[in-house]
């Protein structure tokens, strides 16, 4: 094999490398799933907190009302019994028990509502603070989701440029030597591997014999014998 051949499929390696490498971080780009889940466990607990508080407050509203029924009830009742249109004794008593009935009523009633306005409040204020959880974890996918747009970008630039670059450096590689690269890049993605300074593959970390080494040395195109890779040695590497 001539001169430089090895050298050359090097530098096709080193493009393909780098288009590989731009394929897996542009797979790995997560447009915000983990950050979803997120919000989705932080919506659920803030609509359990919001449903409580509802109903808190619904609570408190139908006791008002009920209390402010019962208050006009009294006062009407009240009314025809001090305003002289019921003189028979039967009628006032009888009036007079239902009064102390609505009384009792309204006095239960006024127990719950005090519990009520201790924890309506903070039931609320729980409620705002979920609330706000949810919209912080929401800008944050936004904003994640922005970032992902620009390095997407970014990649694509980056593969078009090195697509471009690797039709040149096709060019310059004999076709035999490209029939040999060509189905190891399509296995593994790269097709080439530098011995590294303790004399093993880099990719796959297999020790290599002298023999081997020298062959490599001597720029013919061998195979690493566990990833089937085709080595490559250069002293700026080792």
């Amino acid at each position: 094999m001539p001169v430089g051949d090895l050298r050359k499929l090097w530098n096709l390696h080193l493009i393909d490398e780098a288009l590989h490498g731009i394929r897996s971080r542009a797979g790995a780009l997560d447009p915000g799933r983990k950050i979803l889940k997120e919000i989705e466990a932080l919506q659920a607990t803030c609509d359990e907190i919001a449903k409580t508080s509802t109903e808190l407050h619904q609570e408190q509203t139908d006791l008002e009302l009920k209390q402010a029924s019962i208050a006009d009830k009294i006062k009407t009742i009240e009314k025809k019994l001090y305003g002289g249109m019921i003189i028979s004794p039967r009628e006032v008593e009888a009036y007079q028990k239902e009064i102390e009935m609505f009384r009792r009523q309204r006095s239960g009633m006024d127990d719950r509502l005090l519990e009520l306005i201790e924890i309506v409040g903070p039931a609320q204020a729980e409620t705002d603070k979920a609330k706000k959880l949810v919209e912080a974890k929401k800008a944050e996918l936004q904003q994640h989701q922005k970032q992902v747009v620009v390095e997407k970008s970014r990649l694509e630039a980056a593969y078009k440029e090195a697509s471009a670059q690797r039709a040149a450096a096709i060019a310059a590689v004999p076709p035999t030597l490209l029939n040999r690269y060509d189905p190891i890049v399509k296995k593994h993605g790269t097709g080439m591997a530098r011995i590294t300074k303790g004399r093993s593959c880099e990719a796959c970390g297999l020790q290599l014999g002298e023999k081997i080494i020298e062959m490599v040395k001597d720029e013919r195109p061998v195979p690493c014998e566990a990833c089937h890779r085709i080595l490559y040695f250069s002293e700026g590497l080792v």
